[in-house]
């Protein structure tokens, strides 16, 4: 039984990553958005450390680590999919899937993850590309113990996004206007979770602010995780604040679904 609940999410895995190529154009476009921020950011970072080689107590290495590596991330943890529920919801096309033998909420996380997959492998070619090209020195981690905490708290940050991404969109329960929400959303998360820089350059009041809201869990620890800047302590406080806000989030968005489908008309079918 759970093998043939598991292959159906699998089909639809790969049929989202089909069809995430098909709009290669659309695929291109995306893409290179990321690769100009992401050179951007590079060369910002490196004028600001040419003479000194440091900037707020990050060396150049550092800091160009962590532009190269959130251009990995926000491929990783990012996704689009998410939007999706609230065109469903617009649209009445989600009649249709509360109609079939599938969870719609493991629908949608099946072709999120397709298209994460797919943003992952072009990210980190566009890494080893570039990083090739400039002669970009880069951190290599090796110590094995940071590198399972940096993948548990990927895996994490991941989660709390589309839990978080996911609960905007539901909004549309209520609003046809919810891409306006989602649009706002994702400008904040970008800033506030540290995929712009590492946010304690930032002042010390509104570093502490940030740091214990939700966004600076999903982009932010990671990296500090990965670079060695949070120590065994950091690693294991800033895990449990993640799964403390996916215990959160989690329950409410099961709370907001189930009162916004009492709400739901299906127009448009």
């Amino acid at each position: 039984m759970w093998a043939t609940g598991a292959r159906k999410y699998w089909v639809i895995f790969k049929i989202s990553g089909q069809k995430e190529l098909e709009y290669r154009f659309n695929f291109f476009l995306a893409r290179l958005k990321n690769v100009l921020v992401m050179l951007l950011l590079y060369f910002v970072w490196l004028a600001l450390t040419r003479k000194s080689g440091r900037f707020a107590d990050y060396s150049q290495m550092e800091l160009t680590t962590y532009v190269f590596g959130i251009n990995i991330l926000r491929s990783v943890i990012f996704g689009a999919q998410s939007r999706q529920v609230a065109a469903d919801i617009n649209s009445g096309m989600l009649s249709a899937y509360l109609t079939m033998p599938i969870n719609y909420f493991s629908r949608t996380f099946s072709a999120e993850l397709a298209q994460r997959s797919l943003y992952a492998i072009t990210a980190l070619g566009e890494v080893l590309l570039f990083s090739f090209l400039f002669k970009v020195d880069l951190l290599i981690q090796r110590d094995v113990a940071v590198l399972v905490f940096f993948t548990v708290s990927v895996a994490l940050a991941s989660a709390l996004y589309f839990l978080l991404s996911y609960a905007i969109s539901l909004l549309a329960f209520w609003s046809r206007e919810a891409m306006g929400p989602k649009f706002l959303f994702d400008w904040v998360t970008e800033f506030a979770s540290g995929a712009y820089f590492p946010l304690d350059i930032l002042s010390a009041t509104l570093f502490t602010v940030l740091v214990f809201l939700p966004f600076a869990s999903i982009m932010y620890l990671p990296m500090q995780i990965y670079l060695g800047r949070a120590g065994m302590h950091g690693a294991l406080k800033g895990i449990s604040l993640q799964c403390a806000w996916i215990a959160l989030v989690g329950p409410a968005v099961l709370w907001v679904w189930k009162r916004g489908l009492k709400k739901y008309t299906g127009e448009g079918m």
